[in-house]
């Protein structure tokens, strides 16, 4: 897979819109993107359009999502494995090869495949993370899915989910980033992303997306 897959951020140059803005932790291991190819095939890809192997549990739990859904999705999120970087990348680039599924989804957007297709579509951020609070939280509360066994698993995934919803916060202003940012720093996180609610989803980089790191 090939071409711009995903948007991307730009650096925080420490202003904040007059109404605030919405801030979502940045977690800390691969971007990680959930897509039907031209076969079918639900799968994760990496921004760069490699496959991810070794996250069959992920798949099976995000495929269920889109289930509920209706329809084929496109779910944006970061992949991170045992909770660090280090482990993610050693799992994604070999650790796999040794057998079995390890990793939890964090997912922060999500809109219908078709529209991720066409470039974007025109939802605005906030309907898109309804769309995936409303997803995610049909899957959970629904105790039938943790008994639907992938195949080849034997029920080894367990009952808890390994797709978790990115929480976001609003803040009202540039003190308020550096408050919440300096929060995430000292409990060990990477930093975090500013959001504009009101902007569509494009794939490449904007500055509707903001790190802060």
């Amino acid at each position: 897979m090939t071409g711009r897959l995903c948007q991307l951020a730009t650096d925080w140059r420490g202003s904040v819109p007059p109404f605030g803005t919405m801030a979502e932790e940045k977690i800390d291991g691969w971007r990680a993107l959930y897509l039907r190819g031209h076969d079918g095939t639900p799968r994760l890809y990496t921004r760069n359009g490699r496959r991810i192997e070794g996250v069959a549990h992920i798949v099976h739990r995000l495929a269920q999502l889109e289930r509920i859904a209706g329809q084929p999705l496109f779910i944006d999120g970061e992949l991170q494995v045992d909770g660090t970087l280090d482990a993610t990348k050693r799992w994604c680039e070999a650790g796999w090869r040794m057998g079995g599924d390890k990793g939890v989804f964090h997912a922060f957007d999500c809109l219908p495949l078709a529209d991720w297709r066409s470039g974007g579509g025109d939802a605005p951020l906030t309907a898109r993370k309804a769309m995936l609070v409303d997803l995610i939280r049909q899957a959970d509360a629904d105790p039938s899915l943790s008994w639907e066994w992938r195949p080849g698993s034997r029920g080894a995934d367990g009952e808890a989910s390994p797709v978790r919803l990115v929480d976001d916060v609003w803040l009202g202003d540039g003190d308020d980033v550096e408050r919440e940012a300096r929060r995430v720093w000292s409990a060990g996180g990477e930093g975090l992303m500013l959001k504009d609610t009101q902007a569509v989803y494009r794939r490449h980089r904007n500055a509707s997306w903001l790190k802060v790191k």
